[in-house]
């Protein structure tokens, strides 16, 4: 008991405390630290995922991306552990903020609201009136080993008799296209062979929700650590 409450104290409390004590040291290896737990734990996501996927005989490129994205949520969480921790003791007057947590969470916010930004451009409504009409998948293409997603597919859809076709992500939100199935198409009405997917259109815009919402979390925690580096600064120069 005694050895898991010890594990348990690294993980959460005096981890967290070393991790940053070595950060206020101003030694480079915290910000190379970062990055590596990132890059591993990420791989070791990734692998796990596509590990899983091969035994589910399921898309290895969707699982392998989902494992690498809970991997960077776990060295994620313990950030802003570490975060947590330095605010109490922060509080308590014993520590100060260090320059490389605020640049952290500085490119964090620019990497995620980059996504986000990214989706809501997928997502926006177009110039141009659009209508509803229905097409079908009529090729399928197979993603790489290591290409995001589940590969691509061309539809087909026919406007007045005009039959157009266009390339799409073949796992739009919750959907999983095959060779054959019906799909709700979105087109412009003065251009017919400008379309999109409208479950594309869909999903991006619930990806926008998620993505600038979390590079608004670490905007927050990014402002926070950079008042407490100004004040840590300040005491410093005194």
């Amino acid at each position: 008991m005694g050895r898991i409450r010890g594990a348990l104290s690294w993980a959460f409390v005096r981890g967290p405390a070393a991790a940053y004590e070595l950060a206020d040291s101003g030694s480079s290896l915290f910000g190379m630290g970062v990055v590596a737990a990132v890059l591993l734990v990420g791989a070791l996501g990734t692998g796990i995922g596509a590990l899983v996927a091969l035994v589910a005989h399921s898309p290895v490129g969707d699982a392998a991306f989902v494992g690498g994205m809970i991997g960077l949520g776990v060295v994620m969480a313990w950030l802003v552990l570490m975060v947590i921790v330095v605010a109490v003791l922060w509080a308590r007057g014993k520590p100060v903020v260090p320059l490389s947590l605020v640049l952290f969470f500085a490119l964090m916010t620019v990497a995620f609201g980059g996504l986000g930004l990214h989706a809501r451009s997928v997502a926006q409504v177009a110039d141009q009136p659009t209508t509803i009409t229905s097409g079908t998948v009529v090729k399928i293409h197979e993603p790489g080993w290591f290409d995001k997603g589940s590969g691509t597919v061309d539809i087909r859809y026919a406007v007045s008799g005009v039959e157009h076709t266009f390339n799409t992500a073949r796992d739009p939100g919750e959907h999983f296209l095959r060779l054959g199935d019906v799909v709700p198409v979105e087109y412009v009405v003065a251009e017919p062979g400008t379309a999109r997917s409208t479950w594309a259109v869909e999903s991006a815009r619930s990806d926008r929700t998620f993505w600038l919402w979390l590079a608004g979390g670490c905007a927050v925690l990014g402002l926070l650590s950079g008042v407490g580096w100004l004040r840590s600064s300040g005491r410093r120069g005194g």
